[in-house]
């Protein structure tokens, strides 16, 4: 596998950081986004006919589509790997591993690589850090050794739908922090959300205005939340229930409360207090 020229399809905040990164790092970059002013090509084909490794920087709920573009244009006998860095679900609480699974021809090395990896960080080339799991292990050395190289440190690790998972809810409680410092109520308080599910991940992103999940968890609080806005925590919060019954997991069945049935944010603070 020819690791010099690296696709990337989403060219936000995240998919440009990783370029960047990369392109420091000696790698050439491709990029696709639908906005003509971030794409350097003229469709996900042509990425794909040109990389070897293809990195997915989109929304979950676009996630779906793009590895359907991929898989028209994959070479059965030459399949490129595939990597989301997608964080959410979709209906039915479907991961983006199952998503890949379920679109990307069989035999189609595929992955996910989740962790803190913060944009603005990035880009001021400052080190990031996840977890790496991939359908087919082998080329999991490959892989981490060229972002080593581009400061983005990666741990390996077997469990392809535990990593999933892990990394969505971080997203829900990245906003249960939002609503926390929104409210006012101190570092302290950060501490009752408690949670192991993606640790490295929500130490960043439920603490830093860099976090667009935190963002939207303190517009709740302070009562300027766009009712149009999507993000990844939304999402998962939303497809929650079909995993989990919200009564028994107080936290979330509190912002699942506050967001889709009007509730009022003072009552987050009066859980923290009991």
């Amino acid at each position: 596998m020819n690791t010099e020229r690296i696709g990337i399809i989403g060219a936000g905040e995240l998919g440009k950081a990783l370029g960047h990164v990369l392109e420091k790092a000696g790698s050439q970059v491709l990029y696709y986004d639908r906005l003509d002013e971030r794409t350097t090509t003229a469709s996900i084909g042509e990425v794909v006919e040109a990389c070897d490794m293809l990195l997915i920087c989109v929304p979950s709920w676009a996630n779906r589509d793009v590895a359907k573009e991929i898989a028209k244009h994959i070479k059965p006998q030459d399949p490129p790997l595939v990597i989301s860095l997608s964080k959410g679900v979709e209906g039915g609480f479907v991961t983006m591993d199952q998503v890949l699974q379920d679109i990307l021809p069989k035999g189609t090395p595929y992955g996910l690589m989740y962790g803190p990896m913060l944009a603005t960080e990035m880009m001021a080339h400052m080190m990031s850090s996840g977890v790496l799991v991939l359908s087919q292990p082998d080329y999991g050395d490959l892989v981490r050794n060229l972002m080593a190289r581009a400061r983005v440190f990666l741990e390996l690790t077997d469990d392809m739908h535990g990593t999933a998972v892990s990394g969505v809810l971080k997203n829900t409680y990245a906003m249960a922090f939002g609503v926390a410092d929104g409210l006012k109520l101190g570092a302290n308080a950060r501490g009752r959300p408690e949670g192991l599910a993606g640790l490295g991940d929500l130490v960043s992103a439920g603490t830093s205005d860099d976090s667009f999940n935190y963002r939207v968890g303190r517009s709740i609080a302070e009562g300027i939340a766009d009712e149009k806005v999507r993000s990844e925590g939304l999402s998962t919060l939303k497809e929650l229930p079909h995993i989990i019954t919200l009564s028994e997991y107080p936290l979330v069945n509190l912002l699942s409360t506050l967001i889709y049935h009007y509730g009022d944010p003072h009552e987050f603070q009066q859980l923290l207090e009991m």
